[in-house]
């Protein structure tokens, strides 16, 4: 069982500002920002340098608890197994203008991406991937589900993994009333409270907004622009956060500075063990397509090729991320490996979530990043 493969669609006073130029960095990233990730090993020292020693990966994430739990479930077990020394960077989105960023320069400084979202689908229509090598292709296939080598065996750019998606959650605690769908959401008056809107990616951002102004998911593509916008600026005096990474939403739904936010369902599952006031509503929600991919020109592109293999190998270890965030993997019969109440709880068995359309959002990736950050600066 595939995370999404077998899924039919069906802050505080005075951050604002601040806040608005964090996103608007994100969006339009550099290849200075793109040099300027954190970067930390997955335990204990420095990536071995390319002139000798140890073999090495470097592996992009979102950070917060997504990156911490395929930590857990993956780049330790997988650096024990094969002594390949595995260092994490958290640039926590932009992934296709960083990598972009750091192409143009002649510097890719990552070797795997972990699950990029919405910019799966533009990092592959730039030709910003490297195709996994027949030989991969050959030993994954009977292990994973059918459909999970992404866009095609023919065309294998990623491998399926994570499934995340954004939705609406709210801590009745602080609200009496929760919107339980993206238009009561941007409906502030009868619904009022603190909102947060997830802001990493002006493709999810901007369905999400057109959805609240009342747009069928069949009408999302091609995005009405000013519509979007226009909904977006309408709320933006309600919105405390427009978190630029899955950690900062998380924090903010914990530290209680948001009663009502759009965030990806791993950020709010990990939230209830410490908000157990907060609610999820899947109704409106949005499904990208993403997995684990390689830059293209990555330095350490055979150590990225073995681990996609060895990801594929470890059911084990897919079901404990699983179990983790309720968020599905790539592996074959997954069902088998987890618990009915996991099983229920993964977003290809929730109604009224959208698969959205990669390739037509990459198509106008740009220009809603354009427009979205005119909003958030403005």
């Amino acid at each position: 069982m595939s995370s999404q493969r077998t899924h039919t669609p069906r802050g505080r006073r005075g951050r604002h500002g601040r806040l608005a130029v964090l996103v608007a960095g994100a969006l339009v990233a550099t290849a200075a920002t793109a040099c300027g990730s954190d970067s930390t090993p997955a335990s204990g020292s420095d990536s071995a340098t390319a002139s000798g020693g140890a073999r090495s990966l470097v592996i992009a994430g979102w950070g917060g608890s997504f990156t911490a739990a395929n930590k857990e479930a993956f780049y330790d077990q997988f650096e024990k197994d094969t002594g390949i020394k595995v260092t994490i960077a958290t640039p926590g989105g932009g992934f296709a203008a960083k990598v972009a960023a750091q192409r143009a320069g002649n510097n890719v400084e990552w070797d795997l991406l972990e699950a990029p979202g919405g910019d799966t689908s533009k990092l592959v229509m730039d030709g910003n991937l490297e195709q996994f090598p027949a030989s991969l292709v050959s030993a994954i296939t009977p292990l994973v589900a059918d459909g999970a080598i992404r866009p095609s065996p023919s065309e294998p750019y990623y491998l399926d993994h994570g499934g995340t998606v954004n939705l609406i959650g709210c801590n009745t605690k602080l609200v009496k009333k929760c919107p339980t769908n993206p238009r009561e959401f941007f409906d502030t008056e009868n619904f009022p409270g603190t909102r947060g809107i997830t802001a990493n990616n002006p493709i999810f951002t901007s369905l999400f907004a057109l959805a609240g102004d009342g747009v069928e998911p069949s009408k999302y593509f091609p995005v009405d622009v000013n519509r979007a916008m226009g909904a977006l600026k309408k709320i933006k005096p309600k919105v405390s956060v427009w978190s630029t990474s899955p950690a900062q939403m998380q924090q903010a739904v914990v530290d209680g500075e948001v009663a009502i936010m759009q965030a990806p369902n791993t950020v709010l599952m990990s939230s209830l063990k410490q908000v157990p006031d907060l609610k999820l509503f899947w109704e409106g929600g949005l499904l990208f397509d993403e997995g684990w991919c390689v830059p293209k020109g990555a330095k350490n592109k055979e150590a990225a090729f073995e681990f996609v293999k060895w990801y594929a190998e470890h059911r084990e270890n897919q079901a404990k991320f699983t179990e983790k965030l309720y968020s599905g993997t790539a592996g074959r019969d997954m069902e088998k490996y987890l618990s009915p109440e996991v099983v229920e709880n993964l977003p290809i068995n929730k109604t009224g979530i959208t698969l959205v359309d990669g390739i037509a959002g990459a198509k106008q990736q740009q220009e809603l990043g354009n427009a979205l950050r005119e909003i958030l600066v403005g």
